[in-house]
């Protein structure tokens, strides 16, 4: 795969550019021709040239075992490190898994923290309703619950293979449109243990990655203790403020600020992103308010929407906006 990326990367226009990534291929080639068995965990493989100055780079190779288990397989070119999977690893001790199935394709995934992946995909020909009477109807009825246990089955053992290794799972969610979900657990495939800790099934319109989306989105109740779930819920609970009451909430660095020192503020988010510093100042300064201060993580999708649109700044509070002047007044008095 690496050497069909390097003969794709002399397409690269940008004659410095075509060169480090060439270069840096190469050596990661080198490198990997060493290792003659990945890791149980898997391998991480971070490489590029760093500028130090205009026309000074140096060589930056970092080789990673996770601490868990890697499921899936990634190759990103890009201007910076994706460490998004192993810092989420660090971060957090607790794992939920979903199983998407229709009848022929699932998908099995797995949120941890503030990321979710999918980790599985098993397809298999199932056909669906046939039209033919008689002999023939039953013949082929038997054929096709014949090759759904199939399926079934496959879809079981991947997800045995996947869950059993995680010591932490705390529970399992099946999705899917129609039947099959259920017809899937009702064949008993699953493993027992597995089974135990299935804690939800819902209705989605689809088994791909938006499948997964509308999965989290209707189990919240049941994993809403996931960091994802509930930056999720926080964010929706503020652009729902923003619709139906809007003095309930404001944004911008200045506002927020204002917010806190008056007490006001009830929940505080802030964007990863912002500077480190700044984020530890108004957790401590809302710690002492009792006002909690909620970092959205860059995983999130609405992490975008709150840095691009509301600054990176944003807040739920307990009463109206326009009583944070004369909170402040007051308080400046006394």
């Amino acid at each position: 795969m690496l050497r069909q990326e390097w003969a794709i990367a002399s397409n690269i226009k940008d004659k410095t550019t075509r060169t480090h990534v060439q270069g840096a291929l190469e050596r990661i080639i080198n490198q990997l021709k060493g290792i003659h068995k990945a890791p149980s965990n898997g391998l991480a493989v971070f490489a590029g040239f760093h500028m130090k100055a205009p026309g000074m780079y140096d060589w930056v190779m970092y080789m990673v075992i996770p601490p868990r288990p890697i499921n899936t397989f990634k190759y990103i070119c890009d201007t910076h490190f994706h460490t998004e999977i192993l810092e989420n690893m660090l971060q957090t001790s607790s794992a939920y898994g979903i199983i998407l199935i229709e009848r022929g394709e699932a998908n099995i995934a797995i949120l941890r923290g503030t990321y979710w992946e999918v980790v599985k995909n098993v397809e298999f020909f199932v056909p669906g309703k046939h039209s033919a009477g008689g002999q023939s109807a039953v013949r082929f009825k038997r054929q096709t619950e014949h090759l759904a246990e199939v399926f079934y089955k496959m879809v079981a053992e991947e997800a045995n293979k996947v869950f059993l290794n995680i010591p932490e799972l705390k529970g399992i969610v099946i999705a899917g449109p129609g039947p099959t979900k259920d017809e899937f657990l009702k064949s008993d495939f699953l493993d027992y243990r597995l089974r135990q800790k299935v804690i939800a099934i819902v209705d989605v319109g689809y088994v791909d990655e938006y499948g997964v989306r509308e999965t989290i989105k209707k189990a919240w109740k049941y994993i809403q203790d996931n960091e994802y779930v509930r930056a999720k819920m926080l964010m929706e609970e503020f652009m729902h403020h923003l619709v139906k009451n809007s003095e309930y909430v404001i944004y911008g660095k200045e506002k927020v600020e204002r917010a806190i020192k008056s007490g006001i503020a009830k929940v505080v988010l802030l964007s990863e992103e912002l500077d480190e510093d700044e984020i530890l100042n108004l957790m401590l300064e809302g710690e002492k308010r009792g006002i909690k201060v909620e970092i959205i993580p860059k995983a999130i999708e609405e992490n975008k929407m709150l840095k691009e649109t509301f600054t990176g700044y944003a807040a739920i509070l307990r009463a109206p906006a326009y009583l944070i002047s004369e909170e402040i007044e007051k308080a400046d008095y006394e």
